[in-house]
């Protein structure tokens, strides 16, 4: 019919704007709500232990040297060196091998409660990627507790209290 306008298809660039600015405040609480669980958040700060163990045993397999993974005094975290005491890289993401609780938002208030491996709280991992000792780790964060633990024999690793159902695939 003449004087009709077209009929309008598709949407208008505000539009879409506003429903992104939606969906990305949805997904921002949600995903701070869902880490904010104290069981998803230990949980994970304990497999990301596990995994970063792992990483070491295979650093010092690849380089045919030892490795120390050094458990913070203060229980922010540990940190992966070489023999001579410098900051090692993650074989797997070739960044420096440290982790601080504190300075990760999503592991914010994790802690290290306690270390069993030798006197000083560091592993040593051989040339062959055997820890010379076991490990026991106990983390915490809102009361909550898990504990790691690294067998000194065959390397076997346990997470005690784990809700997740993670198994050490790598032994």
């Amino acid at each position: 019919m003449p004087g009709r306008s077209p009929s309008r298809a598709g949407f208008t660039l505000v539009e879409l704007l506003a429903v992104l600015l939606v969906m990305s405040l949805a997904a921002a609480f949600t995903v701070r709500h869902y880490f904010s669980r104290t069981e998803v958040t230990l949980e994970n700060a304990a497999i990301l232990l596990a995994r970063d163990l792992r990483a070491a045993q295979h650093r010092s397999l690849l380089l045919n040297e030892p490795t120390l993974v050094l458990f913070l005094p203060d229980g922010a975290g540990y940190v992966v060196t070489d023999k001579q005491g410098n900051v090692a890289l993650n074989p797997m993401t070739d960044e420096p091998f440290v982790r601080s609780y504190p300075d990760d938002g999503v592991f914010d208030g994790v802690e290290v409660l306690a270390v069993a491996s030798g006197a000083d709280r560091t592993l040593e991992i051989d040339r062959r990627g055997m820890p010379l000792e076991g490990l026991e780790v106990t983390l915490g964060f809102e009361g909550d507790e898990r504990t790691l633990q690294l067998d000194g024999k065959n390397g076997a690793i346990t997470l005690v209290g784990s809700s997740s159902g993670w198994i050490d695939l790598d032994s």
